[in-house]
Parts: structure tokens; C-alpha cells; sequence
């Protein structure tokens, strides 16, 4: 039995517990999260009224189509979501562990690969999120390695998987096509292989490329999808950015300025507001990197570093490092345009880096045979990805009782086919009394209150600009507060009912 288990697929076996994580996280979810709210009704679009109707709701709807297909089997879109999003993990764990084993193909090191991954804090807090960056990074790593065992074998079958999984990742994030462009690259420099062999290989990655992309964009035509039009698209959302980029507006600037440095923002003179903000965002970029890969993945390894105790072979990390690069890039270039970034955009980078945690932790594990040496480091390695699976699985911020409570009483309280105005986006998805939950905004103005008919009920996350609004004397004139979640004394919610002047 026990020689049995031993020769286990340890790929499986971590499969296996990836997905009862996921069903525990999904379980737990208290909510969803915000962009939940967009894939969720873009999802509702296309059952109701095709493809077409979906992609114009929201441009690049790979992943939503996919929630509204898997929910024809019974399920409700979100169950569809957290479903599809326990496969993506699956599938990227067993990818991960794939990798490792193309960079140290022992044993240990496959282990070592399975923890590290199932532990990865930044990779897995987002078990409980809709969100379709996970389809996205479990593709990539799917592809990137038939690409390696591509580059090792030249094996035709390899080259394709690569292809076409790479393809089905673009349909998830269009960022896939750049990976797909530049990591065939890399064959130039395999010493394995003559120049010229290196040549063909890059030039049969290309070609096939170029044919199964063209064979993808005339089959997405016969169904109404016109895939070059979507890419233009999704470009020209950046153009206002750019356009700011070059001549921003100085409340730009300020608020810009105000969101790197905080108060310290004051101090800075005005003709000077724009160097500081360029100077300030490779600290954010930075900073994202390093939350991205983690503190006890980054030290881990700063350790690692230090003593000279990272070992690799180039070739084999070459992959890893132009994925990593390119990532970097799309990173940089995304912040310095629209002045914004989460590190899910920089997750590609972490993954790729945290791939030397296993390494290290092998060349650790087998460099140090004494007794009490082993004692200590197995116990080390016990506290190390305890705390791992801790920050990565256990949550503990604050209840959010109160956005479900109030979106229970504004339902409650109105009519079937009622509308009500809302400021957040659970409270308007649960209530059903908003027709476009998803594009409801953070911010409201007096006349979006002002304007409504008398006896609607206005439901209201108190964030500091919401405050300042109902304490304005045109709007306190015409709304009548009717409860608070949780409670009256600290309210983070609360419901209004619109009402005349003279009432």
C-alpha cells in the first residue's frame, strides 16, 4: 500500500487537493467581488441574447460566455464560476508542478513544487474570486509547458498544445498573444541544436501561429465575431489615457500625486506635481512585485541569493525568464498609462519567480544532512509554509452582514419590477431591483437623488463622498432615512426612501 502511494503521480494527488481548496473557498466566499458583477451580467447577456449581445456589453467575453455555458448544466452562474475557477486551479497547479519538474527533475523537487504552489498566498487569495485572470494564468503555464518539453524534444504535437493553448488563454486576457510571439524566441539560443535548426523551429512556432490564428479569426466570422474589431476595441479603451499621459490636467495630477504619496502630496509644488508622479510609480511598481511574490517567497529567496545557494540551469529557466520579462513590461507600461495597477497584473511575474522556491528549498533540504541540522530545517519548513497556507487560505477581515442585510430590506420593502438607486454593486445584485447591477458607480451626485420620483428607495454604502452627499441640505430636504446596517450608531449602509419637499 505504502509502495503504492509512493509512485502516485504526486500532480494528481495535488490536483486532488487544489480542488477540495477551492470547493472550501468557495464555500466561505462571504461575497463577490467587484468585477464578479460584470462577468456575472455579461454572462446573463449571452444566455439571453447571443454572443453578440455579450461581446458589445463587455468586449472581451471569453470568460463570461464560458460561466453562461457551464451554468446550462443546472447550475447558477456564480456555482458556474467557482466550478470553472476550481478547474483553472487544478489545471494551473498541475501545470506549476510540470514546470518545476522541466527545471529539476527529481522527485523532492516535484513535492517541494506541489506545497510551494499550494501555499502561494498572492497566487491563491483569489480561490473565492470570480475573476478570469485564473483561467488566464492556468492556460499559460499549460502552454509555456508543452512549449519547454517543445523545446526539448521538437516534438510537432508539443509545438501545437503550445499554440492553440496559448490561443485559448488570449480569450481570456489579450496579453497570451504577446507570451505566444516572444517565447519561441528563446529556441535561438539553445546551444543544443545547430543555428540553423533553431531557425526552423522558431520559424514552424511562428508559421503555425500565424495559420491556426487565421483559422480561429475566419471561424469566430461565420458566428458573428469579428475578432480583429474586438482587439481595436479593447485598444482604444486606453487612447483617453494616453491622451491624459501626454498633457494630464493638474486636479489629474494632484489626485495622481495624492494616491502615491498621501498627505505628502500637499507639499509638493505644482510645477512639479508631474516629475514626482513619474518618479513615484516605479515605487508602486516595485512594491506591487514584492506583494506579488510574496514576503516569505521574496526573503526565502533574498536568502537563497545571499548564500549562493540558487541553482539553475540557464537553459532551462529561459522560458521562465522571458515570460517574467515581458510580464514586467506589460506591467510597467500599463502603470505609467492609466496610473493604476493590481497585482493581478504582475501575477505572471510572481509565478514565474516563485518557480526558484522549490529549487531552493531542495538544495537546502539536501545540502545539510546532520541530524540537528535536519531537525531544525524540517521544522523551519513546517513554520514557513504553515504561515504560507494561513495568509493564503484564512480570512480575517471585518463581516460584511450588513451589505447582504441591506440589500434584503431593499427588496423587501418594494415591489416586484421596482427600481431603486444604489451606490454598490452587491447591494443592487442581490436586491434584484437593478436591472444594470454591474455598471452601478461609487459616486453619486445631488441631482442623481433629486431626480428620482418620491417613494424610491435610495440604498447607500456610506463611503466618505456618499457622507458628504446626504448631509447636504437640498438632498437631507428630500430623503427619509428608513434603517441602517449594521446598526444606527456605527452605520456602513443605509436605506432611504425619496420623499417631497414638504413631507
Amino acid at each position: 500500500m505504502n509502495m503504492a502511494w509512493r509512485h502516485w503521480d504526486i500532480r494528481y494527488l495535488a490536483v486532488i487537493a487544489s480542488l477540495l481548496l477551492s470547493g472550501l473557498s468557495a464555500l466561505n466566499a462571504s461575497l463577490p467581488n467587484d468585477d464578479a458583477y460584470t462577468y456575472l451580467r455579461t454572462a446573463e447577456i449571452f444566455l439571453n441574447d447571443g454572443i453578440g449581445a455579450a461581446i458589445s456589453h463587455y468586449t472581451w467575453a471569453g470568460y463570461p460566455i464560458l460561466m453562461g455555458i457551464a451554468s446550462l448544466s443546472g447550475l447558477s452562474l456564480l456555482q458556474a464560476a467557482y466550478t470553472l475557477n476550481a478547474m483553472f486551479y487544478g489545471l494551473l497547479v498541475f501545470s506549476y508542478i510540470s514546470i518545476v519538474q522541466q527545471i529539476d527533475n527529481s522527485r523532492l523537487t516535484a513535492y517541494l513544487g506541489a506545497v510551494t504552489v499550494l501555499a502561494y498566498p498572492e497566487l491563491n487569495e483569489y480561490r473565492d474570486m470570480v475573476i478570469r485572470d485564473i483561467g488566464y494564468w492556468s492556460l499559460c503555464l499549460f502552454a509555456i509547458w508543452r512549449f519547454m518539453i517543445y523545446r526539448d524534444s521538437r516534438q510537432f504535437s508539443a509545438l501545437a498544445t503550445f499554440v492553440i493553448v496559448m490561443i485559448a488563454a488570449a480569450l481570456f486576457r489579450a496579453e497570451a498573444l504577446l507570451y505566444l510571439l516572444a517565447i519561441p524566441l528563446v529556441l535561438l539560443l539553445d546551444r543544443r541544436f545547430t543555428v540553423a535548426e533553431n531557425q526552423m523551429a522558431v520559424w514552424k512556432a511562428l508559421g503555425l501561429t500565424a495559420i491556426i490564428s487565421a483559422l480561429g479569426i475566419l471561424t469566430a466570422r461565420t458566428v458573428g465575431i469579428n475578432i480583429p474589431t474586438m482587439l481595436l476595441k479593447l485598444i482604444a479603451v486606453y487612447e483617453p489615457f494616453l491622451a491624459q499621459w501626454s498633457t494630464p490636467t493638474e486636479i489629474t495630477l494632484a489626485s495622481q500625486a495624492k494616491a502615491i504619496f498621501g498627505d505628502f502630496s500637499a507639499l509638493i509644488a505644482s510645477d512639479y506635481l508631474h516629475t514626482a508622479v513619474l518618479l513615484g510609480l516605479p515605487v508602486i511598481l516595485f512594491t506591487s512585485l514584492f506583494y506579488t511574490i510574496g514576503g516569505p517567497y521574496f526573503w526565502l529567496l533574498v536568502f537563497g541569493a545571499v548564500r549562493g545557494m540558487l541553482r539553475w540551469e540557464v537553459e532551462q529557466i529561459r522560458p521562465l525568464f522571458v515570460v517574467a520579462m515581458v510580464n514586467f513590461l506589460i506591467t510597467l507600461g500599463f502603470l505609467y498609462l492609466t496610473r493604476f495597477l493590481t497585482g493581478r497584473y504582475a501575477m505572471m511575474f510572481g509565478i514565474m519567480v516563485s518557480m526558484m522556491v522549490p529549487v531552493l528549498w531542495q538544495e537546502i533540504l539536501t545540502r545539510f544532512r546532520s541530524p540537528e541540522t535536519v531537525r531544525t530545517l524540517r521544522l523551519l519548513f513546517i513554520v514557513f509554509f504553515s504561515y504560507c497556507m494561513i495568509d493564503a487560505y484564512v480570512t480575517f477581515g471585518r463581516s460584511k452582514d450588513w451589505l447582504v442585510d441591506s440589500a434584503s430590506f431593499a427588496k423587501t420593502a418594494t415591489p416586484d419590477g421596482a427600481q431603486i438607486l444604489t451606490n454598490n454593486h452587491t447591494i443592487a445584485y442581490l436586491s434584484d431591483r437593478v436591472t444594470e447591477y454591474d455598471e452601478v458607480t461609487r459616486e453619486l451626485r445631488s441631482s442623481d437623488i433629486l431626480k428620482l420620483s418620491p417613494g424610491t428607495l435610495i440604498a447607500l454604502e456610506l463611503i466618505p463622498e456618499i457622507r458628504q452627499l446626504v448631509n447636504q441640505e437640498p438632498v437631507q430636504a428630500q430623503i427619509k432615512l428608513l434603517a441602517a446596517f449594521p446598526d444606527r450608531d456605527e452605520p456602513q449602509a443605509v436605506i432611504y426612501e425619496r420623499v417631497s419637499p414638504q413631507n
